[in-house]
């Protein structure tokens, strides 16, 4: 007979972490305080318990790339409480960025009072509570707080509004049909456990399975019902009261650039067009029936714990596609991947229709271990062990192209690897019209791309353009204007800083330092020369580099969560440790500093009398191939 267990620290791990979903935080914690044994990290920095904690307390979004590092997401947990911000940048028209910006300066010939080049905390958003997701969409950026309500800044259809949003009143509250709840409730039927914000649309999905659509952020919204699929609600999302089968619930919904959707168990990828009101001047419809939907073929696949035995066509199923990990709506495809490492496009037809998927052989994990996709609109990315692999929507033309004469897809160019974003900790990448950024595991970001009209979308700061060449900016003369990221950039990648002193540093550099009359031929030669201004502004990205000082977490002054990016704007959730940020000020002396002088890759010497200056992490190889 098996000896008796006489105390809980006899039970084994995998029986122990089966009791931690049951423990709030103070519990847990005291748990693992208990004894020795409970201490050891992988008890105490359980990664499914944080996760799990932050997911259902703050309701943050998983991150499977890094959904596996307990000691993150305990700090995460620790710290959304009371230092969660939101910072956003870029086009401010119709106060998308949710704060009123004034330009210093002047970027070029015309000054617009309406861009926002460094990021700026979003107005009025410290009074929301706690601040869980953030997104934007076309002309918007909208939060979801970890209340469950949703609070938009800008307008959801730029093309349709006939009057601006009011920066004065702050993000405006998304609110629901009466009598479900106005603005907004704290009843699972209401509360909004995941949202997406499309092009013109927002979706989102209550803690009690309901699919509620906007179209317009002074409107009530529609709850999404389908007369073919009979969708099933949980009022409860305690772990003794799930319910024993996910059929017929909804996982998470996607607004996509014209097309909403939904992974629903059981079904798969459902697509569907966007939903509006009409004829209704009294707002009292609150429903609406979709009629025309499409499903993604061999999406509704998932394994089942415990389960003896399958069908043979669940087998060939499971075998040839897999279970969908996640899933992005791009303006013409459906991209998902699956837990065998494999990733499938389906192109959209009339009113959102398909008939096959076809897998992209390229991007295949050999391994067969999980990857994931993130995307919108005309691009996308794929993470697969370590690397972030990007492309556009085109390399997925001539892949649906050709997939009946060339099945391999080995004479498809398209696949591209940023050496920045190689084996670099990224754990996100938010694609908008013509500008992107990264989320690197360090809580920074970097920023690639092009700004049109000098918007300011990239983050990189400067209200002259001096101060945008000196960050890897180059300015494209013509209308309208352009502002681009120079290849030399893509190879250690543009960080966006969000302290003020580095903004009046390269302030500072742009004027000269201490002795415009000395420095002035050394930028005159940056704004002559790309190569010049390339190595001078890789030097002044590893100089910024100043705040060592990483706090008793680790994680920084600031140390972003998620990003965002859509149109000409973006935005990203951070920590911001005030304690530490008023201690690194002054840390780094530049007032007395003179403006670089640099000895050149090609051995060309950098005028001026001053002595030359050295490279902080050794000057890089740069990959010109970028």
């Amino acid at each position: 007979m098996a000896d008796k267990i006489s105390s809980i620290t006899d039970l084994p791990l995998d029986v122990l972490v089966l009791i931690f979903p049951y423990l709030d935080a103070k519990s847990f914690l005291a748990f693992c305080s208990t004894c020795k044994a409970f201490q050891q990290p992988s008890i105490r920095l359980d990664p499914a318990y944080w996760s799990y904690a932050a997911q259902s307390v703050f309701r943050v979004p998983n991150q499977p790339v890094i959904q596996y590092d307990g000691m993150r997401w305990h700090n995460l947990y620790r710290r959304m409480l009371t230092q969660s911000r939101v910072f956003t940048w870029g086009n401010n028209e119709h106060y998308r960025l949710g704060h009123k910006h004034v330009a210093t300066g002047i970027r070029g010939p015309i000054r617009r009072r309406d861009h926002c080049s460094f990021p700026a905390e979003m107005e009025r958003t410290r009074e929301l509570g706690v601040i869980a997701d953030m997104q934007c969409g076309g002309w918007s950026t909208t939060l979801l707080t970890s209340r469950g309500a949703l609070y938009t800044a800008g307008v959801l259809d730029g093309m349709r509004i006939i009057h601006d949003s009011n920066s004065d009143d702050g993000p405006q509250p998304l609110r629901f049909p009466n009598p479900v709840g106005y603005p907004y409730s704290l009843a699972p039927e209401t509360a909004i456990r995941q949202f997406s914000s499309g092009r013109s649309h927002i979706l989102g999905l209550s803690d009690s399975g309901k699919i509620w659509s906007w179209y317009d952020v002074q409107k009530p919204a529609l709850q999404i019902k389908f007369i073919n699929i009979d969708l099933k609600e949980a009022l409860h999302l305690e772990p003794e009261t799930r319910a024993p089968s996910l059929y017929g619930h909804v996982k998470h919904v996607i607004a996509g650039w014209s097309c909403s959707s939904a992974y629903i168990y059981g079904t798969g990828i459902v697509l569907w067009d966007p939903v509006h009101r009409s004829g209704d001047p009294s707002e009292t419809v609150d429903t609406m029936l979709v009629l025309d939907t499409a499903e993604v073929p061999k999406t509704g696949y998932q394994r089942v714990k415990g389960a003896s035995r399958e069908s043979e066509e669940s087998n060939l199923l499971a075998e040839e596609v897999g279970a969908v990990l996640n899933y992005i709506v791009l303006e013409h495809f459906v991209v998902f991947v699956t837990d065998i490492g494999k990733v499938f496009c389906a192109k959209l037809g009339e009113k959102n229709k398909v008939d096959e998927i076809l897998e992209l052989r390229a991007l295949r994990n050999n391994n067969k271990t999980p990857l994931d996709v993130q995307g919108s609109f005309r691009r996308f990315a794929v993470f697969k062990n370590g690397e972030v692999i990007t492309t556009e929507q085109e390399y997925l033309d001539l892949c649906w192209d050709a997939r009946h004469s060339d099945t391999e897809q080995t004479d498809i160019e398209g696949l591209k690897r940023i050496p920045a974003l190689q084996h670099n900790g990224v754990i996100s990448v938010a694609f908008a019209d013509f500008h992107f950024l990264a989320l690197h595991s360090t809580g920074k970001i970097t920023s690639y791309g092009t700004e049109l009209q000098c918007c300011g979308a990239l983050g990189l700061g400067g209200d002259r353009e001096i101060e945008g060449q000196l960050r890897g900016i180059t300015y494209i003369r013509g209308w309208p204007r352009e502002a681009k990221l120079l290849p030399h950039a893509y190879t250690h990648g543009r960080q966006v800083w969000f302290e003020q002193e580095k903004k009046d540093w390269i302030s500072f550099l742009a004027n000269g330092c201490k002795d415009l009359d000395e420095a002035k031929e050394r930028l005159r030669l940056i704004s002559m020369d790309v190569n010049v201004q390339g190595e001078v502004s890789e030097w002044i990205e590893q100089e910024g580099n100043w705040d060592q000082d990483q706090g008793e977490d680790g994680l920084g002054s600031y140390f972003a969560l998620g990003i965002s990016a859509a149109g000409w704007h973006s935005g990203a959730l951070v920590l911001v440790n005030d304690e530490l940020v008023e201690k690194n000020k002054g840390r780094y002396v530049w007032a007395d500093k003179s403006f670089p002088r640099l000895v050149l890759k090609d051995g060309r010497e950098m005028p001026g009398t001053v002595p030359f200056d050295e490279w902080r992490h050794g000057r890089p190889e740069w990959n010109s191939e970028v």
